[in-house]
C-alpha cells in the first residue's frame, strides 16, 4: 500500500485510450463535516466532480462520480440548500443517491432526561451498493472511496476479495486521520488538502438542465456560500466573507 497526500499528478500526456477508469464515491456526511470545521462556508459549494480530477492523476480518466447523501428535516433554510446543491452536482453529471431521516428516541440512565435525535438512513447502503454494482457492471479501473468512516470497512473488503484486480483508493476528507480498518485493505490513500478545495468550486450560476431549443436552467449559489470578496474603499482594502 502507498501512501500520498493528494495526487492530481502522474507522468505527464497520456493518451485517452491508455488511461485508467476512475470512479468516485462520496460519502456525503462525512465529507460535509470535515469541510464544516474551516468555518469557511464557502468551501461547501464544492464541484466533486472537479475534486475528483484534482485528486486523480493524469494517467486517469474520472469517469463517475457517485454522491452518497441524506435531506436533513432540520431546518427550512438547509434543506433548500441542500437541495439547490444536489441540483448543482446533477448539473455536473454527478449520480446523486439520496437517503432520509428518522426520528428516534434517546435519553439518559442516570437521570431518566429522553431527547429525540435525527438519524440518517440508507447513505451507508447507498454508497456500499453504488461501488458494488458499478463494479460488476465493469464501470471503473480505480475505485476512490472518499470517507473516514469505519462503517465503509465490508465495502472495501468485498470489493478487493471479489475484484481483486480492481484499484481501491481511500481518501480521507480534509482534516481526518485515515481509517485503519480501511487503510489494511486499500492500495493506496490520499488525503484532500484545503488548495484542493479552493480549486474546486462551483459557479456562482451553476448549470442545473439543459432543455432542447431552450435556455438550460441554472441554480444560484445560496448567498451563505458566497466566497469571500475584496473591497476597496480610498486607501484601505477590507476582506468580507460573508460566511
Amino acid at each position: 500500500m502507498s501512501e500520498g497526500r493528494g495526487t492530481g499528478t502522474g507522468g505527464g500526456f497520456v493518451w485517452p485510450f491508455f488511461r485508467k477508469r476512475a470512479a468516485f464515491y462520496y460519502d456525503g456526511f462525512n465529507l460535509y463535516h470535515a469541510v464544516d470545521t474551516y468555518k469557511r462556508p464557502y468551501l461547501k459549494w464544492l464541484n466533486l466532480k472537479s475534486l475528483g480530477r484534482a485528486i486523480a492523476p493524469k494517467s486517469e480518466a474520472v469517469k463517475r462520480v457517485v454522491w452518497c447523501s441524506a435531506f436533513s428535516p432540520t431546518s427550512r433554510s438547509r434543506l433548500q440548500r441542500h437541495e439547490d446543491y444536489r441540483k448543482a452536482l446533477e448539473g455536473q453529471g454527478v449520480i446523486c443517491r439520496m437517503g432520509h431521516f428518522i426520528h428516534s428516541m434517546d435519553g439518559c440512565n442516570a437521570c431518566g432526561h429522553k431527547w429525540q435525535i435525527a438519524v440518517e438512513k440508507q447513505g451507508d447502503v447507498n454508497l456500499a451498493l453504488s461501488i458494488a454494482a458499478d463494479a460488476e457492471d465493469d464501470l471503473f479501473d480505480v475505485c476512490y472511496l472518499v470517507t473516514a468512516d469505519g462503517d465503509h470497512a465490508a465495502t472495501a473488503r468485498y470489493l478487493k476479495e471479489r475484484f481483486p484486480k480492481k484499484k481501491l483508493v481511500l481518501v480521507t476528507p480534509p482534516g481526518r486521520y485515515h481509517n485503519r480498518h480501511i487503510e489494511r485493505i486499500a492500495d493506496q490513500c490520499v488525503e484532500i488538502q484545503t488548495h484542493h478545495l479552493e480549486a474546486s468550486l462551483l459557479p456562482e450560476m451553476a448549470k442545473y438542465k439543459q432543455r432542447f431549443l431552450r435556455r438550460g436552467e441554472k441554480v444560484a449559489r445560496p448567498e451563505i456560500y458566497d466566497p469571500p470578496r475584496v473591497r476597496v474603499k480610498s486607501h484601505l482594502k477590507l476582506i468580507v466573507n460573508n460566511g
